[in-house]
């Protein structure tokens, strides 16, 4: 059987893009009080973001959306959710997968998290890896005196 790294940082995530989800849900079924507002940031440019060119040029990076009072047609899926907001008095529809979403806070209870990226993670492991590489590399390339030393009996 093969044995597993426990990914921690992963595994909270996970967890925590669930309860993302699960208030979202609440929110769109009209069950969560009206004090509450909620900011999301998430990544453009990650795939499965659908918004249009417009906000694509303004926002090349990341985005914050606040959910509140004028919000329409929030739905939530297992791995994205799609609502509707206003930009320049313009109606746009937006899908987020949830896997895009680096931050989220809600004032009200003044709850806030950053959300670790698994490609900034997997990133700064390559960048590790590649530093291990080259200081093996330049271990092997050093040569012991010793091997040259005549060898007495």
């Amino acid at each position: 059987m093969k044995k597993i790294f426990i990914d921690y940082g992963q595994r909270i995530n996970t967890a925590i893009l669930g309860v993302i989800q699960d208030i979202l849900r609440d929110l769109s079924e009209s069950k969560v009080s009206s004090n509450h507002c909620f900011y999301i940031t998430f990544k453009t440019q990650d795939s499965g973001v659908k918004i249009s060119k417009n906000l694509q040029k303004d926002y090349p990076k990341d985005m914050t959306i606040v959910l509140q009072n004028q919000y329409w047609d929030l739905n939530v899926r297992k791995n994205h959710f799609t609502v509707t907001l206003t930009f320049n008095k313009k109606k746009e529809i937006l899908q987020i997968p949830f896997k895009s979403i680096i931050k989220f806070y809600d004032p009200f209870v003044k709850f806030s998290i950053q959300l670790e990226l698994k490609d900034n993670k997997i990133k700064s492991q390559k960048s590790l890896i590649k530093k291990k590489t080259k200081s093996s590399e330049k271990s092997r390339k050093i040569i012991t005196l010793d091997d040259f030393r005549k060898k007495n009996k």
